[in-house]
């Protein structure tokens, strides 16, 4: 073998080489890492040494039918579990959510708003009493006249139907329902792949240089 071809081997192994660590397994770390993050959601916790469960939303405590059923943050389309994803560069690999109430629910905090009150609104709002109430209107038929002691969240539904006001002054405080972020777990895993590749290209070097 010349050295002509003895450098062609060369360039060739270093383009393996290249191609395993600046692209292969970029794209093979956020595959895993996208994956464990959605398993958060299937678990309805962080998992990080362990699984660190969600607090639970009312819509679970107080709730009935499928949607009480459901796992924490999912729904019925499941938009904020499927939406995480990855960006992939030379050497390196970002996981995010684009979805633009994705970061309050994973690190939580307060949101204030203002939402208009609307006939709309106003006609939500009275369902909503009469549903907490336990009430329900049948077609031709006049609704049952509401008890004078409401349950808490059927009285402040019931102010938000009789407001004057034009527009509510709304404080929520959402709590932290962390699905992406560091995972020791996670981390074992992206060491797994990482040796993985390392021992590919090492056994692609060896097959190289045994026939040079």
């Amino acid at each position: 073998m010349d050295a002509e071809q003895i450098y062609e081997r060369i360039s060739r192994l270093k383009n393996v080489v290249e191609l395993e660590l600046l692209d292969k397994l970029p794209r093979k770390v956020g595959i895993v890492a996208v994956n464990h993050f959605k398993e958060n959601f299937r678990q309805s916790g962080f998992v990080d040494n362990g699984l660190k469960p969600w607090k639970r939303p009312l819509r679970q405590t107080e709730g009935k039918g499928a949607a009480a059923e459901r796992p924490t943050l999912t729904s019925g389309r499941n938009h904020l579990m499927r939406s995480i994803q990855y960006t992939s560069r030379p050497g390196e690999v970002t996981v995010l959510n684009p979805v633009e109430y994705a970061a309050i629910h994973n690190e939580g905090g307060t949101i204030n708003t203002h939402p208009r009150i609307t006939p709309k609104l106003r006609k939500f709002a009275w369902a909503k009493v009469y549903s907490i109430a336990g009430i329900q209107k049948k077609r031709g038929k006049k609704k049952t006249p509401l008890p004078k002691q409401l349950p808490p969240k059927a009285r402040m539904w019931k102010a938000i139907a009789l407001t004057k006001k034009a527009r509510l002054n709304v404080r929520i405080k959402m709590p932290k329902r962390q699905f992406i972020g560091d995972s020791a777990e996670l981390n074992k895993k992206v060491t797994q792949i990482i040796n993985q590749s390392l021992n590919d290209i090492a056994q692609k070097i060896a097959n190289g240089t045994r026939y040079m």
